[in-house]
């Protein structure tokens, strides 16, 4: 395995743990062990430890969503359709998977001592989304995209909490409900303005 499979193998690995059980709820040993890597490996690509090895999951799991944001958006001919497909597409991810896991910010937030670091990487990783999806809300032709973006990250987030509380997809099914109500009377709204 070259250097770089085995930085992005303990990445994804505990990216994967820390959204599972949180920056407190996993420890160094269970990383290497799920990953099936040696306690050397870690310390020659992080050798800042845990904390440093979670901002890399948090960097990479983020990017992955913002990914994921941007897909959706693409595919959209409005902004509500995007928030719609966006939250569809999370629905179809969970029942993929085994369990829902948290997202890769606020994994790292439940720690009981946020290092400065981390709670800088989760602000950095926010406002990578919100101004991913500022782009497409202008994109789009929302007539305020800022707070279009806020107000979508905000019920996004809360979904998000709720389905990893519940295991359940059900909440990003709701959320996609309440928007497609949403979506077609601001649809209206803005034709008209």
């Amino acid at each position: 395995m070259s250097h770089s499979d085995t930085r992005e193998k303990l990445v994804r690995t505990a990216s994967k743990l820390l959204r599972r059980k949180g920056f407190d709820g996993v420890g160094l040993k269970e990383i290497l062990d799920a990953a099936q890597l040696p306690k050397g490996s870690l310390y020659y690509h992080f050798p800042g430890g845990k904390a440093e090895l979670a901002e890399a999951a948090t960097r990479w799991a983020g990017g992955w969503v913002e990914d994921v944001v941007s897909t959706c958006f693409y595919e959209a001919r409005s902004f509500a359709e995007g928030a719609v497909g966006l939250c569809d597409t999370f629905v179809h991810l969970i029942e993929t998977q085994n369990c829902v896991e948290a997202c890769p910010v606020l994994s790292i937030l439940q720690a009981t001592t946020v290092d400065p670091a981390l709670r800088r990487v989760s602000n950095e990783v926010h406002a990578g989304w919100t101004a991913c999806i500022t782009r497409h809300a202008e994109r789009l032709g929302e007539p305020d995209p800022e707070s279009a973006a806020f107000s979508l990250q905000v019920k996004l987030q809360g979904a998000w909490v709720f389905a990893f509380a519940q295991q359940s997809a059900d909440p990003f099914r709701r959320l996609s409900s309440e928007l497609q109500t949403e979506g077609p009377s601001r649809d209206l709204g803005n034709r008209t303005s």
